[in-house]
């Protein structure tokens, strides 16, 4: 008579066969020594203008970004995320004097850049640039 397995035996006998899988692996080794070419950091100019012009370079940009986000275009993504930071970090020294709130609340609609290309969801770099035309009109008199 052949044993009846139980639902635990079961269990024991599959994370048994899951320890042991990983020492099967093979490792080669022929002697040579492996090099790992490391590509050359890219550097971001930080751009100049008035709060007016900054602020339109990041709805411009932003405007694309998401498109980019849900075309798959990583690259481009990653680099109009790369230039919408560098135009926040030029845009920072002129509002810093504005109060801290305001600072907070532009800081979260930077982050919904950030998350669109990071987490891949272009409905945030949508809602970024909506949020984004109304929060600036007290800043730089403008009804973009």
């Amino acid at each position: 008579m052949i044993p009846r397995r139980t639902p635990f035996v079961r269990a024991v006998a599959a994370a048994a066969l899951l320890v042991s899988l990983p020492a099967c692996a093979t490792t080669f080794d022929n002697g040579t020594d492996s090099t790992t070419t490391v590509p050359a950091s890219t550097t971001t100019t930080i751009p100049r203008g008035t709060l007016d012009e900054l602020f339109q370079e990041i709805l411009s940009i932003g405007r694309t970004l998401g498109n980019d986000v849900a075309s798959g275009k990583s690259a481009d993504a990653r680099e109009k995320l790369a230039d919408i930071k560098a135009t926040w970090q030029a845009i920072q020294p002129l509002i810093a004097d504005r109060g801290s709130d305001l600072n907070a609340d532009l800081q979260r609609l930077i982050n919904l850049y950030i998350t669109s290309v990071e987490r891949k969801r272009p409905a945030d770099a949508d809602k970024a640039t909506r949020f984004l035309t109304f929060a600036i009109e007290p800043l730089v008199g403008t009804g973009n």
